[in-house]
C-alpha cells in the first residue's frame, strides 16, 4: 500500500490519477485546508489531519511506502503564519515518521525545495551546502534532517526531492509565476515582474515531477535528488518567452511591466546552472519537458 499526503494538492492529485491507472495500491489523506477533493480515479481522497496523532496512526496502517506530499507550500505563507508552518511542515513529519517506524513502513519519499540552498550559489548540485535564508527553506533543512537521521539509523529509506519551481497543468490550480504571466496575456493585461526580474529559477514540469515520484517507488531509489529541469531563467527572461510564445500561440504579446511593491521579499538568486545528471537517472531515456512546451499548453487549451 502506497500512502500519499497531501493527495488533494497541486501535486498529489496528478500523482494519485497517475498511479492509480497503473492499479497501484493508494490511500488517499488531505486535510482539505486548500481544496476538497473527494475522490480521483475511483480512489476516495480521506480527510486526515497530519497533525493529529491518531489520524497519523490510522493512516500508516498496512503501509509499505508514504509519499509526503501534506505540507504549506507557499514561501510568504510559511513567514506570515509562522505557527502553523511549524506544525504542519515540520511537528507532522516527526508523527508521521515514528508513527511509519512503528507500522513497519519501508520508505518515505519527501518533496524538499531548492529553497535549502544559499540564493548566492552560482552552481546547483546535490553536493552544494545547504543554506536557506528564508523560513521555507529553513523549515526544509529540518525536514530533511529529521528523515536523514532516521535513515542513519536504519530505520527507515528516504528519497529527498529538492524541487525547482514547479509549473504545468493539474486537476487543482497552482499560481505558479509561469501560470501568473500565462493568464496575463490570454487575459490581454500587462505581465508584472516583481522587482527587477533579475532572479533566476529552474524550472520543471509536474507531469516529470510525477514520474519521478513514480520511479522513485524502487527498492533502488534512496539519497537527496535535485528534482530540476533543463532550463534556468530569469524571470524576466521567463516573461520574454511567455511573449514570444504568446506571439507565436495567439499573435500577439503584451506589456512587462516591474512591480516594486510588495509584503514579503524573496532574497534575489543567482544560480546559472542546475546539474540535473542525478535525477536524469530515473527518467530513462524520457525526455523531460520544455517550458517553451509548457507554456504552450496554457495557451493552446486555456480551459
Amino acid at each position: 500500500m502506497i500512502l500519499i499526503t497531501g493527495a488533494a494538492g497541486y501535486i498529489g492529485t496528478k500523482l494519485v490519477d497517475f498511479l492509480s491507472k497503473r492499479g497501484m495500491p493508494i490511500r488517499a489523506i488531505d486535510n482539505f485546508r486548500v481544496q476538497t477533493v473527494s475522490e480521483i480515479n475511483g480512489v476516495p481522497i480521506e480527510k486526515m489531519d497530519l497533525t493529529v496523532e491518531e489520524d497519523v496512526k490510522k493512516m500508516v496502517r498496512d503501509v509499505r511506502t508514504i509519499i509526503h506530499l501534506g505540507a504549506i507550500s507557499d514561501v510568504a505563507q510559511c513567514e506570515t503564519q509562522a505557527r502553523d508552518a511549524v506544525l504542519i511542515n515540520l511537528l507532522s513529519l516527526k508523527y508521521l515518521i515514528r508513527e511509519a517506524v512503528n507500522a513497519g513502513v519501508e520508505k518515505i519519499i519527501f518533496p524538499s525545495s531548492f529553497a535549502v540552498y544559499d540564493p548566492r550559489s552560482t552552481t546547483i548540485t546535490e553536493q552544494s551546502p545547504a543554506n536557506p535564508r528564508n523560513f521555507y527553506g529553513q523549515l526544509k533543512k529540518w525536514a530533511e534532517e529529521l528523515l536523514l537521521a532516521e535513515q542513519e539509523r536504519g530505520n527507515l529509506e528516504t528519497v529527498i526531492f529538492r524541487q525547482a519551481n514547479v509549473y504545468g497543468r493539474s486537476r487543482v490550480p497552482k499560481q505558479t509565476v509561469v501560470e501568473s504571466f500565462c493568464k496575463a496575456l490570454l487575459a490581454n493585461q500587462k505581465i508584472q515582474v516583481r522587482g527587477t526580474g533579475r532572479q533566476t529559477r529552474n524550472f520543471i514540469h509536474v507531469d516529470d515531477v510525477v514520474w519521478a515520484y513514480h520511479q522513485a517507488l524502487s527498492p533502488s531509489v534512496r539519497g537527496i535528488y535535485n528534482l530540476g529541469g533543463e532550463e534556468t531563467l530569469s524571470i524576466w527572461d521567463l516573461a520574454q518567452l511567455v511573449n514570444q510564445v504568446g506571439r507565436e500561440c495567439l499573435g500577439r504579446s503584451v506589456p512587462v511591466v516591474r512591480r516594486q511593491k510588495g509584503a514579503f521579499k524573496e532574497e534575489r538568486t543567482h544560480f546559472a546552472a542546475v546539474d540535473t545528471g542525478k535525477i536524469k537517472t530515473l527518467f530513462r531515456g524520457r525526455k523531460l519537458k520544455s517550458l517553451k512546451e509548457g507554456i504552450r499548453e496554457y495557451f493552446l487549451d486555456p480551459a
